[in-house]
């Protein structure tokens, strides 16, 4: 999927419906809501939503478990016939179908429910955001009086519950059928509620897999786009930053080896690294498509490793004595190893 923008982002259709758990059925708007100029403080809403959905830290990439999933059956119906119709129909649907599996649990986490068509770069997609109740106070500047308004939107950094971007005409050759995002959860926990029971979906990478790709992209990245740097001090910087067991989002992630290897010097120093962190990010995910921007490193890196051309040379460490070696290059482009007295190091004999 592209990254989302305000230019590449469209937003066709909304439906609102309440689930209120103390009821017998939701509640469903038979009618769409109105988008136009002068919703602009809500259209914006959304889009937040949208993008966090697709690039936040609790965001999974997920795909249905199979093809006759209740929710995926649904959409593509719509998907086959996109009318104002239809998708009021689909909206209903999935409110019901929500609010019939929070009864059966131990939810009780009413709220709204908001279902939008959308295309992003043209291609389909259905957003689907819970929200919380929530209160607002309103200030009559007439009389100076106060007044409580029930159930407002959130700021759009408030918590959300629970997101999900299903994609219903995706290119073949990318494989997440949907980005969910569920903040209810315990950090690192995954969203088994929404995801499994609900949306009848799973996660669809694994931290290793995505672990590989980001460590291989940003050495790649960083030694062209700083080539006046060592190279080893940027490699330390990518270990140290993608260590693994550690939970990283991208975003800063990249941003924290940039500022460790961008010089003091740089004209422009800070936007220039947020200049870089934001294209690499853009250029990452149209790489890879389907990887999401938040997980837990997960890398066989106990040892460091140096190897020159053709296996001329080979060099290797435990990483528990990183403090203790110093690898860097001279003027004339000659690698020098520095290893710590301590160490004892001593050459083999046979």
């Amino acid at each position: 999927m592209a990254i989302i923008t305000d230019t590449n982002m469209k937003i066709n259709r909304i439906s609102i419906n309440a689930i209120d758990l103390s009821a017998s059925e939701p509640m469903h708007s038979g009618k769409l809501f109105p988008i136009g100029e002068e919703n602009k403080v809500i259209d914006e809403f959304f889009r937040t939503h949208v993008v966090d959905t697709r690039e936040g830290k609790s965001t999974k990439s997920c795909r249905f478990i199979d093809e006759d999933a209740t929710i995926k059956t649904k959409i593509k119906r719509f998907a086959s016939n996109r009318n104002d119709e239809e998708f009021l129909k689909l909206a209903k649907e999935l409110t019901e179908n929500l609010f019939k599996i929070m009864k059966n649990s131990s939810s009780n986490s009413s709220g709204t429910y908001f279902v939008l068509e959308l295309e992003i770069d043209n291609e389909g997609c259905i957003f689907l955001i819970k929200l919380d109740p929530k209160q607002g106070v309103q200030i009559d500047y007439d009389s100076l009086t106060v007044s409580v308004l029930e159930n407002i939107l959130p700021d759009s950094n408030d918590r959300v519950h629970k997101c999900a971007i299903i994609r219903f005409n995706k290119p073949e050759n990318e494989e997440a059928e949907l980005f969910v995002m569920d903040k209810q959860q315990k950090e690192g926990e995954p969203a088994r509620f929404f995801i499994e029971t609900y949306l009848q979906a799973e996660e669809l990478l694994n931290n290793r897999i995505m672990s590989k790709e980001v460590v291989r992209e940003a050495k790649e990245q960083f030694v062209s786009i700083l080539p006046d740097v060592d190279s080893n001090k940027i490699y330390d910087s990518i270990d140290r930053e993608f260590s693994n067991g550690s939970r990283i989002e991208l975003a800063p992630s990249i941003r924290n080896i940039l500022l460790d290897n961008v010089p003091e010097s740089q004209e422009n120093r800070e936007i220039y690294v947020d200049h870089l962190t934001d294209e690499f990010v853009k250029d990452y995910l149209k790489k890879f498509p389907d990887h999401q921007t938040s997980f837990v490193v997960e890398r066989k890196d106990n040892v460091v490793i140096y190897r020159g051309d053709k296996d001329q040379i080979f060099f290797r460490y435990n990483k528990g004595i990183i403090t203790d070696i110093n690898v860097s290059s001279n003027d004339n482009g000659d690698t020098i190893i520095k290893i710590a007295k301590h160490l004892n190091l001593k050459r083999d004999v046979k």
